[in-house]
């Protein structure tokens, strides 16, 4: 049972948005477990004393938040727990997905020996007119298409790599197996963006959803960029969390921020 009489009608914050935290703060302590089945909207109104709309805004804004799963005809359920994907340690989707258990193939797109833009040439160090390996491809977790992954390494590095079959093998294993090439860190941004026309027809999703872009470099063990990537992750199924630190008195930093992604199930 939600305590609906902790909203407030008497401040600025909507009450659709005090039903959400309401929701919200029912399911992070446990009170509402994954599976169940949330009240009607008819009978949250009752509970609310709020309007069918307000009630309807909450479970959408939890829903497009995988929170909330809503299966057509049946009903609204608290989701099940999210999976976590790591992205501190330089890990390829493949292992950290197989590290949760999960199912992981690949559709390759495209995996050529290219010219590559010049922007990217220059973050590689490639020499002018220097030749790449692009491999594009849509990354999939049971099934569920949730990553657009672009790479472009110098062939110079990983001659015959546009041969390797990648779309059941992790490509860092390749590069490591095959190459020698490990790779040790990366220097990487993200971005909230929002799929184009492409995109959507490749993740099966609707106008405006929400995609996370990162986008950078990785580095072997010696600093030399070994590859340019592109990853862009389905905003609706995937968030970042973030552990960070003050400085201590003198400046320093006492240790090493966390950065994650947290997976988000899916939804009906």
């Amino acid at each position: 049972m939600i305590n609906t009489s902790l909203l407030n009608k008497h401040i600025p914050i909507p009450l659709y948005y005090q039903l959400v935290e309401l929701i919200r703060e029912q399911i992070q302590t446990g009170r509402m477990v994954p599976g169940e089945q949330l009240p009607s909207e008819r009978e949250l109104c009752e509970e609310a004393g709020v309007s069918r709309m307000t009630a309807r805004q909450a479970v959408a804004y939890l829903a497009r938040e995988g929170v909330l799963s809503v299966r057509a005809g049946i009903g609204t359920f608290v989701a099940e727990p999210k999976l976590t994907h790591d992205a501190l340690h330089l890990l390829g989707f493949t292992e950290q997905m197989m590290r949760q258990g999960g199912t992981v193939s690949s559709t390759v797109l495209e995996q050529a020996v290219v010219t590559p833009p010049a922007a990217v040439a220059t973050v590689l160090e490639m020499a002018s007119g220097a030749q790449a390996v692009r491999i594009v491809r849509l990354r999939f977790a049971d099934r569920v298409p949730l990553l657009l992954e672009t790479s472009i390494l110098p062939l110079s590095l990983c001659a015959g790599l546009e041969k390797e079959e990648l779309a059941s093998h992790s490509l860092y294993t390749v590069l490591a197996e095959r190459y020698g090439l490990h790779l040790h860190h990366a220097r990487q941004t993200f971005q909230a963006t929002v799929a184009n026309e492409y995109e959507r027809q490749l993740f099966g999703v609707g106008p405006g959803t929400p995609m996370i872009l990162l986008e950078g470099v990785t580095f072997t063990g010696h600093g030399r960029p070994a590859e340019y990537f592109k990853a862009l992750y389905r905003g609706d199924r995937f968030k970042f969390t973030l552990e960070s630190q003050r400085d201590d008195e003198n400046g320093a930093v006492n240790s090493t921020p966390v950065v994650g992604v947290v997976m988000k199930p899916q939804t009906a």
